[in-house]
């Protein structure tokens, strides 16, 4: 009788130690952006359902979100102890504040990331779906600003900080301008909505991502299905 408690406390024991270790193992990446990201109708539920069970996806993008609007949230998000998170912001920002602007608040995330122990990957924004008369992606431009001269500027604070960049704005313009117009409309989550995602876009769009994230990272490949 005693034998079988112990046996039977042992197999809790290994039990528990099996659970403990999976938590451990468990690879977590944090989103944080706007709601091109977000679970309303941003790429992120996308993304998420293409990772591994060993994966989990921590969302924390928001609809209207900008760096400064969404800072906190970050400070949230840190507390669970990412060990990647993905930033994505530039729509809204643009609406906002200036190139400079955005650049000192994007370093300001990219150094709380990193001092939190997480690793920072920055996007550029991915494109809006307005196209010329020739079938191709003609840049938005607000207050003389485009996304374009936002992804620049992501582009240099990631060099000048060492972190993974993957120039989301570049990759999804190419990638609208390869299938055209019409096929390109089928990413809408409505008619008129440029912008945000459809199920079918969202789905396109996490996988332009995850392809560059294999070839940017590639210790993530083994992370996606």
């Amino acid at each position: 009788m005693l034998r079988r408690s112990l046996m039977n406390i042992l197999g809790l024991l290994i039990l528990l130690m099996h659970v403990a270790l999976a938590k451990e193992n468990k690879l977590s990446i944090g989103l944080i952006g706007d709601s091109t990201v977000a679970t309303t109708y941003g790429w992120g539920p996308a993304f998420a359902l293409e990772v591994n069970k060993n994966v989990n996806v921590l969302n924390y993008a928001k609809n209207g979100a900008a760096l400064d609007s969404l800072s906190s949230k970050l400070d949230v998000l840190l507390k669970q102890k990412p060990n990647y998170v993905i930033v994505q912001f530039g729509h809204n920002d643009m609406k906002r504040y200036d190139t400079k602007a955005y650049g000192d608040k994007l370093k300001n995330y990219v150094k709380r990331i990193t001092n939190a122990g997480s690793k920072a990957i920055i996007f550029s924004s991915v494109t809006r779906r307005n196209f010329d008369k020739h079938g191709k992606i003609e840049p938005r431009m607000i207050n003389g600003r485009s996304l374009a001269d936002y992804a620049q500027v992501a582009k240099f604070i990631a060099t000048e900080m060492h972190v993974p960049f993957i120039d989301l704005n570049s990759i999804s313009i190419k990638h609208h301008n390869k299938i055209g117009p019409k096929l390109s409309a089928t990413y809408n989550f409505t008619e008129t909505d440029t912008t945000h995602f459809s199920k079918e876009g969202a789905k396109a769009i996490a996988a332009l991502i995850i392809k560059e994230l294999k070839s940017v990272i590639p210790e993530l490949g083994t992370h996606f299905k």
